[in-house]
């Protein structure tokens, strides 16, 4: 069984402080771990495990940074984003509002328009998929009109809802 040596890089008030300004859950377990090792005395990844819900490794890795590179180790980065991207997304917005100028001149009518300035953008082929998320994450919304019956007879309709009873009796 290892045991876990800490090099003074900050004073007992000092990582108290840092543990109690802590906001993100995933950096105050961090600040929890270095706590416990320097002030609380346990020097036992398998102790500091359950108490702070990591494994052993992320526990030994933990320290270790700490060791090394000090306080900044500490720093959790957030996971998620947008980590692969045909477009920045100020060239998404700038290639939205030239969609907008040309739908309002009439040169756009379907999706495959759409498609064709993406792509000469982008340079290469893109997917469905990529077109309504590019919408989607640009505020964009599918509206079009209800549909309706291409036989459909507009003055019986009026007929029917000038008579017909307000509400239903049984």
């Amino acid at each position: 069984m290892r045991t876990l040596q800490l090099i003074s890089h900050l004073s007992d008030d000092d990582l108290s402080g840092r543990l109690a300004a802590t906001r993100n859950t995933a950096v105050f377990s961090r600040w929890q771990i270095l706590y416990l090792i320097q002030v609380g005395n346990i020097h036992s990844a398998e102790l500091i495990s359950p108490l702070v819900g990591l494994s052993h490794p992320s526990i030994y890795k933990i320290v270790e940074g700490y060791n090394k590179n000090g306080p900044s180790s500490i720093v959790y980065n957030p996971r998620g984003g947008r980590r692969r991207y045909l477009l920045s997304v100020e060239e998404e917005q700038e290639l939205l509002v030239k969609v907008e100028q040309d739908a309002s001149k009439g040169l756009i009518k379907t999706a495959a328009d759409i498609r064709k300035m993406v792509e000469k953008k982008v340079g290469k082929p893109v997917s469905d998929d990529f077109l309504w998320d590019l919408l989607n994450r640009n505020g964009w919304k599918k509206k079009m009109p209800r549909p309706h019956h291409p036989k459909r007879n507009a003055a019986a309709q009026q007929e029917f809802k000038k008579n017909s009873p307000g509400s239903w009796m049984p």
